[in-house]
């Protein structure tokens, strides 16, 4: 029963979908959050603009946090939900991840060059750390919840 091909492929159908919601829950819980401590039209201003929007420091750490919970929600509910081969599991979700958010900011270089929406360099920096932070929160998404599910299985 633990090999049955049909029972992974059905975990994997379930994790996907779960871990793409609770990057969306995660990504408005906490939006919403910072919405509260530092005004909501500021935040959405902030979300909505293709730079910084004059916040470069507060602009940093909202986006810093918010894509790294996202990402960690996101690689943790798969690991979590697709509990054979856990250390595979880890290494896909978190390559995956981080393939994506790394051709989007491809994507976002490319339509720049044929559009010129002259992007500033707050907007490439908005980006760029967009994608570090998703890179960086899929691996440690990735590490924790191996790690746990790793003391898990040896506690029992």
């Amino acid at each position: 029963m633990r090999n049955n091909p049909a029972i992974n492929i059905l975990r994997w159908a379930i994790a996907v979908p779960a871990g793409i919601i609770l990057w969306y829950a995660a990504n408005h819980s906490i939006g919403a959050a910072f919405g509260i401590i530092h005004g909501l039209d500021r935040v959405e201003e902030f979300w909505e603009a293709p730079d910084m929007a004059g916040v470069p420091i507060i602009g940093t750490y909202i986006i810093f946090i918010t894509r790294t919970i996202a990402a960690v929600s996101l690689v943790g509910t798969i690991i979590y939900l697709v509990p054979n081969y856990r250390k595979q599991v880890a290494i896909i979700a978190a390559s995956v991840v981080s393939v994506a958010a790394v051709g989007f900011l491809g994507f976002v270089l490319f339509e720049a060059a044929t559009s010129d929406p002259g992007l500033s360099p707050d907007g490439w920096y908005k980006h760029i750390l967009d994608m570090l932070s998703i890179v960086f929160g899929s691996t440690v998404g990735a590490w924790l919840a191996y790690r746990s599910q790793r003391g898990r299985i040896r506690a029992s």
